[in-house]
């Protein structure tokens, strides 16, 4: 009888630039969340997969129906992994027709690595970016949103020096709960704009904490679904 082969988890190492390292912070008054979690898997080779289970989720909402999700592992200033996600429009539930290549949302995926070899330390960065579909259980405003994310794309779109890319061309898919945090979210965006520029060697967006500064589609593909 055959057996199926189990995935492989891409270890959280130095030797490979993916650390993947579940930080337990005491909160100092922020929201410590059970429910976030992301999993990317390449599509070259189903069983090379990056687990992302983020222990803080903020999310901020506009009048424009604009919502930026930020999602935190690790210490705010020196964190293992990241995500800003942010919806440009809302599918009303029975009434939005899901087209498979439809999307509502862009991704920005941050893995950041610190390692110490003969040559010095070296402080990497990889920032995955794409688009996929975002759906929320709650409505924008409330205290606290849950939402899932799926049908995401997304591919290496800025890395430091030696930051080595295992998974090529992904899909990402997961869900969240997010407490509502506008000041928060600003924060956490520009630290996390700081650190990937400061690890790349060059000026870098992730995201702005401004959405009409938000970033277009890195993978070009038309932010539109059959409403």
């Amino acid at each position: 009888m055959t057996s199926t082969p189990r995935p492989k988890q891409i270890p959280g190492t130095a030797q490979l630039l993916f650390a993947v390292i579940l930080v337990l912070l005491p909160g100092c008054g922020s929201l410590l969340v059970q429910n976030s979690a992301l999993s990317v898997v390449s599509r070259d080779d189903t069983t090379l997969r990056l687990q992302g289970d983020f222990d803080r989720a903020y999310y901020t909402y506009n009048e424009k129906n604009a919502v930026t999700i930020v999602l935190i592992q690790g210490p705010d200033d020196e964190p293992v992994q990241a995500a800003a996600i942010r919806m440009h429009w809302q599918p009303a539930a029975g009434l939005t027709p899901i087209n498979p290549d439809s999307t509502n949302a862009t991704i920005q995926y941050m893995v950041f690595a610190n390692r110490r070899t003969n040559d010095g330390y070296f402080r990497e960065v990889g920032v995955y970016s794409g688009a996929g579909f975002l759906y929320l259980d709650d409505t924008p405003g409330s205290s606290q949103m849950t939402g899932s994310l799926w049908q995401a794309d997304i591919l290496l779109a800025d890395r430091s020096d030696r930051f080595k890319d295992l998974l090529g061309q992904s899909t990402l898919r997961g869900s969240f709960t997010a407490r509502r945090d506008d000041a928060r979210v600003g924060d956490l965006l520009r630290l996390l704009n700081n650190q990937v520029s400061d690890r790349l060697g060059y000026p870098r967006l992730v995201e702005s904490d401004r959405p009409q500064d938000a970033a277009e589609l890195d993978n070009g593909r038309s932010l539109s679904a059959a409403r």
